[in-house]
């Protein structure tokens, strides 16, 4: 069987893809991953092939608009307004370099930004991905909706909502690639069709966020795709400074950094003191370390975080994994995008105190969150409950098993 996994954006949207590349792969199937250039070598690394999607992911965060607009609010679509986008023509061109890459696929798996694919006229059997519930349903409202206390039928209308605001972002390529393969445009959004004929798959835990019993049959949480790789080997001064005193907090912020900057730094420093603990901080603008705060650019999450009685981030997707994979609390602090979302689930599972927002941190709101981590002991009993949860999870195994059943329901 042939897959063409497609995905678009930074290295947390593509690492996933390559995750469960890696596992169809062992399975004997034939996979190619399409995506922009910055990650060839990292598809080739995993031994898959690579597929251009043209244009760059550069990371959102190194545009100063994008930071100043972030500083300001958490606001997605405030976001989205200051960010350079691709013209029309320039999705419509990409959305068929997805097609020519999925030529002779028996089945296309595509992320959120690459959904044109299927919408513009695709033959192939084909599912898509989304990183948070997307998916209507009476349980939760609809990522990025407002909470009103409108009941159940206002629940379920968000996600209508959200899905076309979505499908407004991908009409326009999406009606001008079919007009050139003779095909009439589409007037009426699509998105209804995702989990009823075609299946999404979620790559989150359900141990984290259970698919709520009103959802349509195609949709599945599966756990979460890790790339099992050989564990590398730690930094022996690192390896020192946590064997030389209590378990440290650890400060994780990835490529979100240059919104955080210095300043957030020196609060979780400050903050970290307070408690009387240490700290390590992964990344970041180089700085002065000292006697209880290690410095790293670089180390493999998988190996720290269990070994840190906490960690502080801004509960991005990846990170927030991570994490609950460790069986550690956390400490949030969101600035944006889906951030805010998945800390408010930490608080509400227990495993984190309330969100400490970037646009509204204060060293005392700090203060009070690693206290709060700290000194009770039910965050840590639940986190570790969880991650045993988590950890037990197969979640490429399951991704690989409803794709094949996929292809074998199309045949």
């Amino acid at each position: 069987m042939k897959v063409s996994l497609q995905t678009f954006g930074t290295r947390g949207d593509v690492h996933p893809f390559v995750a469960l590349g890696m596992g169809l792969r062992r399975r004997g199937h034939d996979v190619s991953v399409a995506t922009s250039t910055d990650f060839k070598a990292m598809v080739e690394l995993a031994g898959l092939e690579f597929r251009e999607i043209p244009g760059t992911s550069a990371d959102h965060f190194a545009d100063p608009d994008v930071i100043r607009s972030i500083r300001k609010s958490a606001s997605s679509l405030r976001t989205a307004l200051v960010m350079k986008r691709p013209t029309t023509e320039e999705f419509a061109h990409s959305v068929e370099r997805m097609q020519e890459a999925a030529e002779d696929a028996d089945f296309v798996l595509t992320s959120m930004i690459c959904r044109g694919y299927g919408f513009s006229g695709a033959t192939a059997p084909w599912g898509t991905v989304n990183w948070w519930p997307m998916t209507p349903t009476r349980e939760f409202r609809a990522y990025k909706t407002p909470d009103l206390p409108l009941g159940q039928a206002y629940t379920r209308f968000t996600h209508a909502m959200s899905a076309q605001l979505e499908w407004a972002v991908h009409r326009p390529a999406v009606n001008r690639v079919r007009a050139r393969r003779g095909l009439p445009p589409l007037k009426k959004s699509p998105m209804g069709t995702l989990g009823v004929e075609h299946p999404v798959l979620y790559p989150y835990s359900p141990a984290f966020l259970p698919p709520p019993a009103d959802w349509p049959a195609r949709a599945h949480v599966t756990g979460y795709w890790v790339w099992e790789r050989p564990e590398q080997e730690p930094p022996a001064d690192l390896v020192d400074f946590l064997d030389s005193g209590s378990r440290p907090l650890v400060l994780a912020l990835g490529s979100a950094w240059p919104v955080y900057g210095e300043e957030t730094f020196h609060a979780v420093r400050d903050a970290v003191r307070h408690a009387g603990r240490r700290l390590v901080v992964v990344g970041g603008p180089e700085g002065t370390a000292s006697d209880d705060v290690f410095r790293v650019q670089e180390v493999d999450y998988g190996w720290l975080f269990p070994r840190a009685a906490a960690v502080v981030h801004g509960a991005a997707f990846g990170t927030t994994a991570d994490t609950l994979r460790a069986g550690v609390p956390h400490v949030t602090v969101p600035c944006w995008a889906d951030g805010p979302y998945w800390a408010a689930r930490l608080a509400e599972l227990g495993v984190a105190p309330d969100p400490v927002p970037f646009q509204r941190m204060t060293g005392e709101r700090l203060r009070q969150a690693v206290s709060a981590v700290l000194d009770d002991p039910r965050p840590a009993e639940r986190a570790n409950l969880l991650g045993e949860r988590v950890r037990a999870e197969r979640g490429v195994d399951t991704a690989c098993d409803l794709i094949e059943s996929a292809v074998a329901a199309a045949a």
